[in-house]
């Protein structure tokens, strides 16, 4: 298998689920399919230009996702939404409004139907959601995701189909994620705490499996042309969220 996180490694992951149902998140909850199945799901954090990349691997199989997209300070790259949008895959949001709002959940709300309607405006179909993971950034909830938790009547308030979580039945299905440049997998139960490590290649093996339905979650910003740019972003980040913390702690003691 060619080294994880290039775009080699992801043209064979596309092949070996060529020959199973895949869908987005969208056409996966409106459709409800007995196993097997793959989910493909990108959460579009930033390098926009890398999502379109693997949106055209995908188109070119004949594959389709669902790409979720942040909002940043300067605005929705739409640019790179529409490009993946012509490709024929599922255009969604990546909503961290709780973050940006400092907890509050009313202000949140408000933020998120606000970020929708700016995607709606540009002729963007939105479907479905999906909260970024970061840890919460105020006291008062545990993640962006909370703010659909508490309030499950959001989503068909928004006119959406559903979250990328709360909304999936996650006992059919075996859960992978790239997150943090370390995979992770949860069988039966939704992404979050107690899921356990997991290899590339066990990703793979799940795909030729007859009978299992899996759902894949991606951060194309991680995945490279070639394994030596990749190897260097993947130090520089392990860099910035381990060692320069453990530094600061020393000097601080």
């Amino acid at each position: 298998m060619p080294a994880e996180y290039t775009v080699a490694a992801f043209q064979d992951l596309c092949r070996r689920a060529a020959h199973l149902p895949v869908f987005g998140v969208g056409d996966y909850l409106r459709a409800g399919p007995q196993p097997p199945a793959v989910i493909f799901r990108f959460d579009v954090d930033y390098r926009s230009q890398h999502a379109v990349r693997l949106a055209s691997i995908l188109a070119r199989r004949g594959l389709r996702g669902t790409f979720y997209f942040r909002r940043h300070p300067a605005g929705f790259n739409h640019a790179a939404i529409r490009a993946v949008a012509a490709l024929g895959h599922e255009i969604g949001y990546h909503y961290e409004t709780l973050d940006r709002c400092g907890g509050d959940f009313l202000a949140a709300r408000a933020m998120l139907q606000q970020d929708i309607d700016d995607l709606r405006r540009n002729d963007v179909t939105v479907e479905t959601i999906a909260a970024h993971g970061t840890p919460p950034l105020a006291p008062g909830y545990a993640g962006n995701l909370d703010l659909v938790r508490r309030d499950p009547g959001l989503v068909g308030q928004l006119g959406l189909l559903g979250d990328a979580v709360l909304s999936v039945d996650f006992t059919r299905l075996c859960y992978f994620s790239d997150a943090g440049w370390h995979w992770t997998r949860h069988d039966g139960t939704p992404p979050g705490p107690g899921g356990r490590p997991s290899t590339l290649a066990e990703v793979g093996a799940c795909l030729a499996h007859p009978e299992t339905s899996v759902y894949l979650t991606f951060h194309p910003h991680q995945w490279f042309e070639r394994a030596a740019v990749m190897h260097y972003f993947r130090w520089r980040n392990r860099v910035g969220m381990v060692i320069l913390p453990r530094l600061r702690a020393l000097r601080r003691a």
